[in-house]
């Protein structure tokens, strides 16, 4: 793009589709703060277009075909199961099934058609989870990973063939599984980030920066997001939230063994931002990465001494990139607390940010509809040969 060119944006892109919708209640359990909320917030929709939510321990579920109906209450957990923790919805295979987790580590695979538990089982600390089909990955306090069939019927006997692998040194913070479904990755609260093959599950890939002779995927601060790239090569997009409150945005090249240092100049392995990354979602059906924020650092003036210190500029937004440029393509502050996670909607148009300070959750446009280029007929093609 040369000198005073601006950028043109298509039709479903971001830059012209974002905008509030409506909100829904929307409460963490009281016996947690809701500052600590992470991108792990208990909100799931699944792919029949349910969403699924918590108001304290009380589950919900709510259609999203109208955005104005009411939330039906799901199941109400018992103060021996623990805080509701996580909610995760299964992919086009299981279209009805969602999984829910709580802080004493009970596990409940829903059916939410027929509005029933088909498996529960216990486990310790459950922190993450996320479906790859019918295999269901959770990672727990203490940097383990467990692969579960979830075909097999026997709660028992499927909790004893989980799959299971030990390599973070501390608790899993977040989960993505690639499209093609044969990679996962993991990050966690030190900011080390993992890439398995499933096909060889037991040893990690060798990817990423070398650091004292051995490849390296690591943040400075908690992985709170992971998203694959689903129409552009084999790229990992992670965030963190670090210490000081800012955040960072880093491309990890799988074809390139995750390393940077060969990367193209034109496409950035890193943005480094001044807040708190709580999620990231590709869109299916254009070069756009969305990421949500939390409330960001604060930057004293030095110069000015009684001056109130500056806030993040994107404290409390949703921020849309081009990728793999990741040029701006439009930011807009969607919370005046912080977003502790979001949910995209099944069909890539929609978001759902997580807002417990407010007890919010907030819905938002973002993507518009994409229409298929028309096809000209025979017809067409050939006057247009005779012309």
């Amino acid at each position: 793009m040369g000198p005073g060119e601006f950028p043109t944006f298509k039709e479903h892109s971001a830059f012209h589709n974002v905008k509030p919708v409506n909100s829904i209640d929307y409460s963490v359990p009281t016996t947690v703060d809701a500052t600590e909320a992470t991108a792990g917030s208990p909100i799931g929709w699944s792919l029949s277009n349910a969403l699924v939510f918590g108001r304290g321990n009380r589950v919900y579920h709510k259609t999203m075909t109208e955005t104005e109906g009411m939330a039906q209450q799901l199941t109400k957990l018992n103060d021996s199961m623990g805080n509701l923790r996580l909610v995760q919805c299964a992919g086009k295979d299981q279209p009805n099934t969602m999984i829910l987790a709580t802080s004493s580590g009970h596990v409940q695979l829903w059916d939410l058609a027929a509005k029933k538990v088909v498996q529960q089982w216990k486990m310790k600390g459950p922190s993450a989870m996320m479906f790859n089909a019918a295999l269901l990955t959770i990672g727990d306090e203490k940097g383990t990973l467990r692969h579960y069939d979830t075909r097999t019927n026997d709660s028992a006997k499927m909790k004893e063939q989980a799959k299971k692998v030990t390599r973070h040194q501390g608790r899993v913070t977040a989960l993505a599984w690639s499209r093609d479904g044969n990679l996962i990755s993991s990050g966690d609260q030190n900011g080390l980030i993992l890439v398995w093959d499933i096909r060889k599950f037991k040893t990690p890939l060798e990817v990423g920066e070398m650091v004292q002779r051995r490849r390296k995927m690591q943040h400075v601060g908690a992985i709170t997001a992971l998203a694959w790239c689903p129409w552009f090569g084999k790229y990992l997009v992670s965030g963190d939230s670090a210490p000081d409150g800012s955040g960072t945005i880093r491309v990890w090249d799988m074809s390139n063994d995750g390393d940077s240092s060969t990367r193209n100049p034109e496409r950035p392995t890193k943005l480094e931002l001044d807040a708190q990354v709580t999620s990231l979602h590709f869109s299916p059906h254009i070069n756009e990465l969305l990421s949500t924020h939390g409330p960001g650092k604060l930057t004293e003036v030095p110069s000015l001494h009684h001056a109130e210190p500056l806030q993040s500029r994107i404290a409390n937004s949703i921020v849309v990139h081009q990728f793999p440029l990741m040029r701006h393509v439009t930011t807009v502050s969607a919370a005046k607390k912080n977003i502790a996670g979001s949910v995209l909607s099944p069909n890539g148009q929609r978001i759902v940010l997580a807002v417990p300070e407010e007890s919010q959750l907030k819905v938002w446009d973002v993507w518009g509809k994409f229409k298929e280029p028309k096809q000209r007929s025979l017809l067409e093609t050939s006057s247009c040969m005779i012309r």
